[in-house]
This record gives C-alpha cells, sequence and structure tokens, in this order.
C-alpha cells in the first residue's frame, strides 16, 4: 500500500496543468443520459498533444454540451482541472475519499471552445441498451436502470433515503445476490444444453459436462458483469465465483475462511484503492458473517424443504442484520428496525423475480423491443408494488432511529457483545457479556460539561459557523444551495447536527441573504426542527443581544440593512463568556469595519476572528485587524476558488500582528473547544490535521 501511495502521488497533476485550461483527448468513462449540466468520468490519453504512458481519469462536468456526450465515444476537450478534493467535515460524506478510491486523478469542468471534438462516435453496448430501455414510457424507469445496468443516476435524494432507511440499499447496487443467480441459472442452462448435446453424439462422451459448464459460467457471469459497467461490487463477487471454480476444477479444497482471505489478497492486490471505499468492508463483513451463520447453525435436513429453505432465510436475514448492526450504525449514525422483516420480502423477490425478468429483457432489447418492453413492464410493475411496500414500511413508528457518532471503539464492543451472545457457550459465562456494553452506555448519558464550543466547517465558498454548548446548538450562517440540488445543509450541517445527537437548533443567524451565506435554510429547516430564524431585516441589527446558556450574543451591525448592500448589511455577531469571545464579521467590507472600530474601539476585541468576506481584499483593514486583535483567524473559502480568495495581500496583512491562520479549504472544519468562563487555553483541532488525518484522504494536503 505504500508502494500504491506513491504510485499516486506520481499521476498527480503538475501545477501548470491545474493552473490554466488544457486541451485533453481521451475516452467517455461513464453513462450519460442527460443532455444538459451533465457529468461523467473520461480516460485521459493525451493532455496538451503530450500522450501518457499511464492514463488518467478526470471527473467532468459540462453545463453545455456541443453534442449528446454518451459512453464510448473519444472526445477532445479544453478543460480546467484541479486536484481531487472534496469538503471535510467530522460527518458526511467523505467526497476526497471516495475520488481516491474510485482512483479519479482531478475534477473539474469542460470549457466552451470551438476546438472541441468528437473524434470517434462510438457509443458502447451498454450505453446502447441503456438507452433503448429508457426510451420506454414506464414510470419506474429510473429504478429499473438502477437495478439492471447498475446505472443510479437518476435516483433522487427521497429515493436514497427510503432504501436506506428500510436496509435494501444493497439490492440497488448490481452485486454478489445477482451475480449468484446469473451464475446459477447460466449453469443449469448450459448443463441442459450441453446434456443434451452430447447424449446425441458418442464420441463427445468423454467431455466432463460440469468442468465446462463452469467455465463457461464465468464467461456469462463477465459479461454480465459488463453489463454492470464492472462495479467493485460485481467485480468482488465475480472473483469469488473464479477462485471457487478454478479451485473446484483443480480438486482442491479450502475452507471458507481460507478461501475469503484468499479472495481479500486478490481484491486488495488487483483494486488496491477500493480498500479506501466503504463498499469493500461492508461486502467482506457480509459474507464472513454469513459463513459464520452457516458454521454456527449448519444445515442439518438433506432433503429439499420449503420450511428449510424459509428458516434458514428467516436466520441468515436476522443474524446478518444483528451482527452488520455495530458496523451500519457506526458509518451511518442511524439503525433501521424495519430492516429484517423488509429484506426478508425484498431479497427473493427482486433476486428470483425482478433481476430475471430484467435480464432476459435486455436480451430482447437486441432483437425485439416489444419483447423487451413487455416485460420491462411487468418488472415496472413489480417495483411500483415494492416501492409501496417500502413507503409502508418507512411509515412504521420507530421505523428507523438516528442515532449520535460514538468511536469506533465503542461500536467494537458492541459487536463483540453480539458476537458473544451468537457463539457456542464454550467456556464463556454469557452472563457477563453485558459489560461489554458499559462504554456504550457511558456515551449514551450526556452529562453536563463546563465547555462550549465552535465549529467553522467546510462548505466550500460560503460560510457556516456552529456554536454548541449544553447538547444545544446555534448556527451562524448555512452555506450554499445549488440548482443541481446539492446544498450544505443536507451534505454537512444536518449529518453534523445528527452525529452530535441534536434533535433541535435554538436559533439560526442569517448574515445576509447571499446565496453562499442563506442559501441553504429552506433545506434545513426541512430537516431539522428549528426554534428560531434572525436575520438582518429583522432582530440582529445594532443593540440586540440575548443570553444563551450562559454566553452573551450581542449584534454590533448593521445599524440599518436597508441602508446597505448586501455585504454592508451584514449582521456582525460577538459570542463572549467572561474569557474568551469569537467575532463573526459576515461580509462587510473596510469601510463598515472603519465604522465598527470607530463605534466599538474595546468591544471589537476577540480571540477568534472569522474574516471578513472570505478574505476578499475589500475587506480585513489593517485598523480593523489590530483592533480585533485576534489570536486565531479562520478564512472560510472554497478550494482553488476564481477569486483567490483568501488573497494574499490580506494574509500578508494578518501575519502583522502573527494570529495563527487557517482556511476551511486547507484544513477541513476548524473546531475550538472552550472552558465556560475560565483562563484555560482554547483547545484546537482541524479535520484533516487532527481529526482525520489519514493519507488517503487529504492527499492533495501533504
Amino acid at each position: 500500500m505504500a508502494s500504491v501511495g506513491h504510485w499516486q502521488y506520481s499521476l498527480q497533476l503538475s501545477s501548470e496543468q491545474t493552473s490554466q485550461p488544457v486541451q485533453i483527448i481521451g475516452e467517455v468513462n461513464s453513462l450519460v443520459i442527460t443532455e444538459k449540466n451533465i457529468r461523467f468520468n473520461i480516460k485521459v490519453t493525451h493532455i496538451a498533444d503530450q500522450h501518457l504512458l499511464f492514463t488518467k481519469i478526470f471527473h467532468l462536468s459540462w453545463r453545455e454540451p456541443a453534442w449528446q456526450v454518451q459512453q464510448g465515444q473519444r472526445v477532445k476537450l479544453w478543460v480546467k482541472v484541479k486536484p481531487p478534493h472534496g469538503l471535510a467535515n467530522e460527518a458526511g460524506f467523505n467526497y476526497q475519499q471516495w475520488l481516491f478510491s474510485e482512483g479519479i486523478n482531478a475534477t473539474g469542468y469542460v470549457k466552451s471552445d470551438d476546438d472541441n471534438t468528437l473524434l470517434a462516435n462510438v457509443n458502447s453496448i451498454r450505453q446502447t441498451l441503456l438507452n433503448r430501455m429508457l426510451g420506454f414510457d414506464l414510470p419506474q424507469r429510473s429504478w429499473l436502470a438502477a437495478v439492471t445496468f447498475g446505472y443510479r443516476g437518476l435516483l433522487q435524494q427521497e429515493d436514497w433515503h427510503l432504501v436506506q432507511k428500510t436496509g435494501v440499499a444493497h439490492l440497488i447496487a448490481i452485486s454478489g445476490l445477482h451475480l449468484a443467480l446469473v451464475a446459477s441459472v447460466s449453469y443449469v442452462l448450459i448443463a441442459w444444453a450441453g446434456g443434451g448435446l452430447i447424449s446425441r453424439f458418442y464420441s463427445l462422451h468423454h467431455i466432463n459436462l460440469h468442468n465446462v459448464a463452469m467455465l463457461l459460467t464465468l464467461f456469462t457471469t463477465l459479461a454480465y458483469s459488463a453489463l454492470a459497467g464492472f462495479g467493485l461490487p460485481t467485480l468482488r463477487a465475480w472473483l469469488m465465483l473464479f477462485l471457487f471454480s478454478v479451485l473446484f476444477l483443480w480438486n482442491k479444497h479450502l475452507g471458507a475462511r481460507r478461501l475469503i482471505l484468499l479472495g481479500l489478497t486478490g481484491f486488495v492486490f488487483l483494486f488496491p484503492l477500493s480498500i479506501f471505499g466503504l463498499s469493500f468492508w461492508l461486502s467482506f463483513s457480509a459474507v464472513t458473517i454469513i459463513c459464520f451463520i452457516f458454521w454456527r447453525w449448519p444445515v442439518k435436513q438433506a432433503n429439499f424443504s420449503l420450511t428449510a429453505i424459509f428458516s434458514g432465510m428467516v436466520k441468515v436475514q436476522l443474524c446478518l442484520t444483528v451482527l452488520m448492526l455495530p458496523l451500519v450504525a457506526w458509518q451511518f449514525s442511524y439503525v433501521s428496525t424495519v430492516s429484517p422483516l423488509v429484506n426478508l420480502i425484498a431479497v427473493p423477490v427482486v433476486t428470483m423475480v425482478l433481476v430475471p425478468i430484467c435480464l432476459v429483457a435486455v436480451i430482447c432489447l437486441a432483437f425485439s423491443p416489444d419483447w423487451a418492453f413487455e416485460l420491462f413492464s411487468y418488472a415496472d410493475l413489480i417495483l411500483s408494488y415494492g416501492l409501496t411496500f417500502l413507503n409502508f414500511a418507512l411509515k412504521i413508528k420507530a421505523s428507523f432511529f438516528n442515532i449520535p457518532t460514538f468511536p469506533a471503539a465503542v461500536w467494537f464492543f458492541v459487536f463483540l457483545f453480539v458476537l458473544g451472545c451468537c457463539l457456542p457457550s464454550f467456556w464463556l459465562n454469557k452472563k457477563y457479556l453485558f459489560l461489554l456494553l458499559v462504554p456504550l452506555a457511558s456515551h449514551l448519558l450526556s452529562p453536563k460539561i463546563n465547555t462550549w464550543q465552535l465549529d467553522v466547517l467546510d462548505v466550500g465558498h460560503g460560510l457556516a459557523v456552529l456554536i454548541s454548548k449544553n447538547n444545544h446548538a446555534i448556527i451562524y450562517d448555512v452555506g450554499a444551495s445549488y440548482p443541481s440540488g446539492f446544498n450544505m445543509a443536507d451534505s454537512v450541517l444536518l449529518p453534523i447536527l445528527q452525529a452530535r445527537g441534536f434533535s433541535k437548533v435554538d436559533v439560526v443567524f442569517i448574515s445576509h441573504k447571499d446565496n453562499d451565506h442563506a442559501g441553504s435554510l429552506p433545506q434545513l429547516l426541512k430537516g431539522i426542527e428549528v426554534s428560531q430564524v434572525i436575520t438582518n431585516q429583522d432582530k440582529c441589527q445594532q443593540d440586540f443581544a440575548i443570553s444563551w446558556q450562559g454566553l452573551s450574543i450581542e449584534a454590533l451591525w448593521p445599524d440599518n440593512a436597508l441602508k446597505h448592500n448586501d455585504n454592508n448589511g451584514s449582521c456582525v455577531i460577538k459570542v463572549s463568556d467572561q474569557y474568551h469571545s469569537i467575532l463573526l464579521p459576515g461580509d462587510i467590507n473596510k469601510s463598515i469595519e472603519k465604522q465598527l472600530v470607530g463605534l466599538y474601539p474595546k468591544q471589537l476585541k476577540s480571540d477568534i476572528l472569522v474574516a471578513a468576506h472570505h478574505g476578499s481584499n475589500t475587506s480585513s483593514s489593517a485598523e480593523f485587524i489590530q483592533t480585533v486583535g485576534a489570536k486565531y483567524v479562520i478564512f472560510s473559502q472554497g478550494f482553488m476558488n476564481r477569486w483567490r480568495f483568501p488573497r494574499q495581500e490580506v494574509v500578508d496583512r494578518y501575519q502583522t500582528y502573527n494570529p495563527i491562520l487557517f482556511s476551511t479549504s486547507h484544513s477541513g472544519q476548524v473546531s475550538f473547544q472552550i472552558e465556560y468562563n475560565s483562563t484555560t487555553p482554547v483547545i484546537l483541532k482541524t479535520f484533516r490535521q487532527d481529526i482525520y488525518p489519514y493519507w488517503y484522504a487529504n492527499s492533495t494536503h501533504h
């Protein structure tokens, strides 16, 4: 893995390639459906007319493509790219780590240019079949695309919420269950057809039909993996099938434990970056647990029995859910109570009915669209009933519940407790197992603590600040929301509030109505209870002051927001106890800073300052910096942003007064833990250096 790390660093782009537009040549590597605002991966073979010895993968967006982009096309494009980067907060999706696990070397966008050229208009078979299927007028075609082709780009956020909270998200990804079904059907059909052929010709009687069927099944399942776009879950399942087949044909017997370890080793060797993705660990954990279940409760009934099959399915599903619960709860901070029942019904329906219909329909797409439409219509009907069932399950009281984030060690002890309950007694006295739940119980209790915390969250170009004390929270600004639907409430604020165990927010301050400060407010209000929203248009003006959890919160500006433009009308607030204070100035410029220095020469003094206007040179005057006298200054800005915030001249002005400087694009979330009404020094942590300091998650910041 050290070698892989060095290899990945060697594939990073040079500063010249990321500082200005470059021309690339490559092949579109992703399925593309929409005609505008598209996102796709491209396997790059040339950069600026230089042929690459090793191809690179770029993840690009293109607002208005000059042609219908499709998987398989060879293109020449002008692009502006930057190293893989993502928001870095203690909760929420780690996009940068995901990019790394997918082997993506750069992200960016395609520039409009007359030289953008379609060099070869050749669609992949997978893209062609998907296009034909989407041409049918079917209500559930987004789900059909996911189940049949592994294309999940048409699914909406509420769709993901539905399958995740009911515990069936694994059925949407084409994985081991689907491949096992294809392998079984393929083996039976090949053996049946081959048996009929061999029985007619005496000269063929020496052929071992079993071996031939197993070998040919490897090729049919590989073709099915191609239909799924060679997704990593599918490749993991195919590799295990390949190992099993090879060992079987060589008459080599390996136990389940050794087979799993061999598969694990082979997959890490072939796809080393995949170990940094969560699906790798979920897949192998599930396989290991299933093997454990069959070891602990072996199938004793030799004859075929529907009762035995059903009881076995119930046993596997219940045990799998319970044993996977600590891992799922640790990673996703929720527990689904309806998951065992839902999976008991959904797994056999999807694998034994839905997937076979979809596969036959795909084959029919090649020669009889009418037959394909009929079959997809049946599949669409099954999905409609299935989604109705899932929505019903989700509406059941306590169908799932969110839980705060606990350390990995806590969930490890919970797993040991569950495992101990499942193991035979041996020498173990199970009545003492409850001691393993003591760490969990201690974390569930929320004692009053004498500290308060400030978190300047990484929301790209924008601002979102969380202030918390005694399980209560205040938010200052909420970050941006974009036309694509991506917003900072769903991706940053709500995950961190859930992880901290907050069920509501006491006050949300909105400094001004610019999108990068207020854009995500509707999504925040939809996702969590907010007691009060205060803006610069109403209460958040001079002379406003409240006491909250013993902290003093006062507004220093504006005098009247209507007299100023959006930025200069920003709500400036100061949060303080007797010894420590924070100043949040929004986007005010130097003229307002000058007025504040005149009005509050002593009151502006603060330990921590979030730099005004993200580090723009229109703000942060030397007089203001000196008057505030902050020990810590944070720039909340986007990575390689087009305004080049924080401006170098601003950084130079701050450095004259020797504060400690942070930028969220470099450090990620910046957190300060402050002892209430105490002279104890502030405890400082940043996400990239202290909370999650791993090279594979912060590769562009070392």
